[in-house]
């Protein structure tokens, strides 16, 4: 064309074929970009179907910790009541002896938050969702594993001595904790008198109450961020 002294159709041409290129380009890259978020968005969906799996599983583990420590406040209320009203152990006294010595552990399930982080936390797309995920795991999570863990500090250390110095423990299929505290006629007599034993019991009850308050806590978080998660999935 150039030879043909037609360079104004030469640049048009050059310039149309420059455009193609660019638009061609363009497109791939948008193409790629979708390709790219749809396959991040299918990440997403898998790795929140997971962590709401897991927090199904806490929660029935955290309300089930839950109803255990009602069992133990009850036990240990019994317990003390019996000692100032009874002179010899029953049964009944034992058990609750031996249930108020209980110490539920609380094991969140954290595959699905592994996962996450693996993935990068920010594939999560919805920023109040992913703050919440972040919370829960990051800070209630470990806030309650606080609490839980300084009232297993002093059941261990103070209180589960005191209990062995008058009871001993037995395995057994006949109630729902698997075991039985027992006392000899002389050991009773002597608990009665302990004032210490008494004392350590009711800050057992205590500790146990504020872990429980914390507990019920922890588990309204867990059940608002499932129904964030049920919402974040249900909108695709």
């Amino acid at each position: 064309m150039a030879d043909d002294n037609k360079p104004m159709k030469y640049a048009r041409y050059a310039i149309g074929e420059i455009v193609l290129v660019v638009i061609g380009i363009l497109i791939a890259l948008q193409i790629n970009t979708w390709n790219e978020e749809r396959k991040t968005r299918i990440i997403e969906t898998k790795t929140l179907k997971e962590i709401r799996a897991n927090l199904e599983m806490d929660l029935v583990e955290m309300n089930g910790d839950i109803m255990v420590m009602d069992s133990i406040n009850y036990a240990g209320e019994v317990v003390i009541d019996y000692l100032e009203n009874h002179n010899e152990p029953s049964y009944a006294f034992n058990y609750a002896a031996q249930v108020a010595r209980i110490n539920p552990h609380f094991d969140p399930n954290q595959g699905g938050y592994s996962l996450l982080n693996s993935k990068g936390i920010d594939i999560i797309s919805n920023d109040s969702l992913r703050g919440s995920i972040s919370k829960l795991y990051e800070s209630y999570y470990p806030y309650y594993a606080k609490y839980e863990n300084e009232r297993i500090t002093k059941l261990n250390h103070v209180i589960l001595p005191k209990f062995v110095n008058y009871f001993s423990i037995h395995a057994t299929e006949d109630n729902y904790f698997n075991s039985v505290a027992e006392i000899s006629q002389k050991d009773f007599l002597a608990l009665k008198n302990d004032a210490s034993f008494i004392n350590f019991l009711n800050l057992a009850i205590s500790e146990n109450k504020m872990v429980q308050n914390r507990a019920q806590r922890t588990s309204g978080y867990i059940n608002d961020l499932i129904a964030q998660i049920d919402k974040e999935l249900g909108d695709r």
